[in-house]
């Protein structure tokens, strides 16, 4: 798994059937199951416990949706992604279940495949989504959104990285900035720039365009940067 260390996943459902079922496919995926909790309240008391990676929240139980209620208490207080688990809801309660802004929903029956399938694509979306990079600037020191990064210039002896909503200049070149900070999604398409691949308008030619900015694409990194692109 992720850095060699399990995932930890809450389960929260009042059938103790599907419960122990979707336990015993966790663990035989090499997740670690943290708590298995039959209504809101003793799954409230878990997540306080011991945080889990993510957490699966039956909608209904005991004749009402006290998966919301977990669900509102993970966004008020808990940066983790969690999955509805539901076998069938009607208009009003799918209209309810968005307003949460789940990361994704897992349809009874399940079985070893969509879990996996689910879980990876959830946890992968929010590590993403939740990635960070530092920039240290003199004594000051700034955390970036990585998703937020659009592109970065090389000027002399400085860069500029240019982001959604701030642009920063640092003593450094391209190429080290990326190493020492391992951040993903970066192509170096020419002498001068590198550019957030996911963060790419469209590209025309030898033009790459990113928040209205068009960045040249030269002979040295075309082909690399092309089967990077188009891989996608």
């Amino acid at each position: 798994m992720r850095d060699n260390k399990k995932i930890k996943v809450l389960i929260a459902d009042d059938d103790v059937f599907i419960s122990e079922q979707l336990n015993s496919i966790l663990e035989d995926l090499d997740y670690e199951v943290t708590a298995i909790a039959f209504n809101a309240e003793s799954a409230i008391a878990a997540l306080q416990t011991e945080r889990p990676d993510i957490a699966i929240l039956d909608i209904n139980m005991h004749g009402r949706n006290q998966g919301f209620e977990i669900a509102q208490y993970i966004n008020d207080h808990l940066n983790i992604p969690f999955i509805f688990l539901t076998s069938f809801a009607d208009a009003s309660t799918v209209k309810e279940a968005s307003k949460l802004i789940p990361d994704g929903y897992l349809l009874k029956p399940f079985n070893e495949a969509s879990i996996y399938s689910t879980l990876n694509i959830v946890l992968d979306r929010h590590l993403k989504n939740n990635s960070y990079f530092t920039i240290k600037i003199g004594h000051e020191l700034h955390k970036v959104k990585t998703n937020d990064l659009l592109y970065i210039e090389s000027s002399d002896k400085y860069i500029e990285i240019h982001t959604s909503t701030k642009k920063y200049l640092k003593r450094d070149s391209i190429d080290t900035f990326i190493e020492e900070n391992n951040i993903e999604g970066v192509c170096r398409v020419h002498r001068s720039y590198a550019v957030k691949i996911d963060n790419i308008d469209s590209v025309k030619g030898t033009l790459i365009q990113i928040n209205n900015q068009h960045i040249p694409i030269s002979n040295t990194y075309r082909k690399a940067f092309k089967k990077r692109y188009n891989s996608l």
